[in-house]
């Protein structure tokens, strides 16, 4: 293959990440279309932070700062500690338990 080939197809490739990128900027046509393939819902989200918590041993944290739960559009969203989230029946049993008993929350 010519070297001179090589240099047309970066310079095309280069030329055609500029336009997808500029045509983005301008309808934000790729912004909406992956916002629409996210999920509405931080569960999973939260039920990572409260495990990590348990593996810190942040027992302070994971028994009385609260998380806000969002479940995803058209329900309530709600304020739960690790503790509470742990014994939710939408977490699935997937949140360790932490003993909470001898902390004191504020």
């Amino acid at each position: 293959m010519a070297v001179t080939t090589v240099i047309m197809i970066v310079l095309s490739i280069a030329v055609l990440t500029i336009l997808v990128i500029f045509f983005n900027a301008q309808t934000g046509f790729l912004s909406k279309w992956f916002k629409t393939q996210q999920t509405e819902s931080n569960i999973d989200s939260i039920v990572s932070v409260c495990d990590n918590l348990v593996t810190s041993e942040s027992v302070y944290a994971y028994c009385c700062e609260e998380k806000e739960v969002v479940f995803g559009e058209g329900k309530q969203n709600v304020k739960m500690s690790c503790a509470e989230i742990s014994v939710a029946d939408w977490a699935g049993g997937r949140v360790r338990e932490m003993e909470c008993a001898s902390v004191s929350c504020v």
